[in-house]
């Protein structure tokens, strides 16, 4: 049954032929939503793991289910203080002590009964950036790297398909390209805000529990488990107390003092505490990787070293001279394509380009019917590779050893 539950899930795991993305932005688009998305539905499976609550009182048996419910509804509370001991239970310190806890030192738990719907809540804040991408992407790169993904140059990659993908390169508004890159930027600041913000609904929920959970996670490094469940039990408690009221026989008004089993939080104190450290660790590589996309934005010397890391071995020269012409726009979809299509491919089109930044024009205002022209027939006669392999062969300009940054 939870491999059926979880088809959807795996889908999201699946290596994708053209990706739009990183790794960061994968770990918030696939691992933490199919995550998120398995702890509920884990909290869920009752036939698994039982009722959520099962309470214990002296009452009969026409109440019971009325009481379960009751305080399933309401919520348990334990004491607020945290050195209790079940007094006549010498195998557990639970955070309930006999008798009566005073109203201002009841801790309540009812965030027991939402806890399935804040994790669905994050796998779907989570998503967001990413469906919010490809709405504006619209599978731009798809097209351009579709059937160019092999490691042997394909055979897909012919004249009319090279003409085609370096016309629209160099023809492409230089707006909507700054735009495009633009939005991947605003996407991958979205996801460091993503985890920031549930950060601050699960310290809402559970109530400032990023600081109150700290203890229980100290001994949990350090393998102490006594002091684990200590502390633990404040914030996940497996027994609570609760007032059920009810009205008995002779129509007066009867409290019963009930003690609850919360069979589910064994469960969820494991699925926050893994939370607890991947949420962190998540805002971390989110916030490294927001800085390093501000270095490439304000360094083309940075960009010409990525670039040439996913294109080399290629000409220095011809290289640098389309990193040093291209707007952070025209960088980003040729390093996106670089990440994606066979090497050959990209070579070819660093080529191109090269060819019209050596003119000193930029790449957003072209004219290219004559170098079409002139590279359809090169390429029908089988001319141009050859003479592109001799250009490559050739010495680099000794002015060109340095990258202006």
């Amino acid at each position: 049954m939870i491999t059926t539950l979880t088809q959807p899930l795996r889908e999201l795991l699946k290596t994708k032929e053209v990706d739009a993305t990183n790794a960061v932005w994968r770990l918030h688009s696939r691992a933490t939503v199919f995550t998120l998305a398995f702890f509920t539905i884990l909290l869920s499976a009752r036939s698994y793991f039982g009722e959520p609550i099962d309470c214990i009182a002296s009452i009969a048996s026409d109440y019971r289910k009325s009481m379960h419910n009751f305080c399933w509804v309401l919520g348990t509370f334990i004491s607020r203080d945290p050195k209790f001991t079940f007094a006549s239970w010498d195998v557990i310190e639970i955070g309930a002590q006999m008798g009566h806890i005073p109203q201002h030192e009841r801790l309540y738990q009812k965030y027991y009964q939402w806890v399935p719907f804040v994790l669905a809540i994050q796998a779907f804040l989570f998503s967001f950036p990413k469906h919010l991408w490809r709405f504006f992407e619209g599978e731009r790169l798809q097209t351009l790297c579709k059937d160019l993904t092999s490691i042997l140059p394909p055979a897909e990659w012919t004249a009319q398909r090279r003409a085609d993908t370096f016309a629209f390169l160099a023809k492409e508004s230089p707006g909507k390209i700054r735009r495009y890159a633009l939005m991947f930027v605003f996407c991958e600041a979205l996801n460091l805000v993503v985890v920031i913000v549930n950060i601050g609904l699960v310290n809402f929920i559970f109530g400032d529990f990023w600081h109150s959970y700290q203890p229980a996670m100290q001994a949990l490094f350090s393998m102490d488990m006594n002091a684990w469940t200590q502390y633990n039990s404040l914030v996940f408690p497996k027994l609570a107390k609760c007032d059920f009221h009810y009205i008995g026989p002779s129509g007066s008004k009867q409290n019963m003092d009930a003690l609850c089993l919360l069979p589910q939080n064994i469960l969820n104190e494991k699925i926050f505490a893994f939370l607890w450290v991947w949420f962190i660790a998540l805002g971390a590589a989110s916030g490294l990787q927001v800085l390093f996309r501000i270095f490439q934005m304000c360094s083309s010397g940075l960009r010409f070293q990525l670039l040439h890391k996913e294109v080399a071995p290629i000409s220095y020269q011809r290289l640098k001279r389309v990193s040093r012409e291209a707007t952070f726009g025209h960088w980003f979809l040729l390093y996106q394509m670089a990440r994606n299509v066979n090497r050959t491919v990209m070579k070819d089109l660093i080529r191109d380009l090269s060819k019209l930044g050596h003119e000193g024009q930029s790449l957003s205002r072209l004219t290219l019917e004559e170098l079409q022209k002139q590279q359809h027939l090169s390429l029908a006669n089988g001319l141009n590779r050859a003479n592109d392999d001799d250009d490559d062969e050739q010495d680099v300009d000794p002015e060109d050893d340095e990258v202006t940054v």
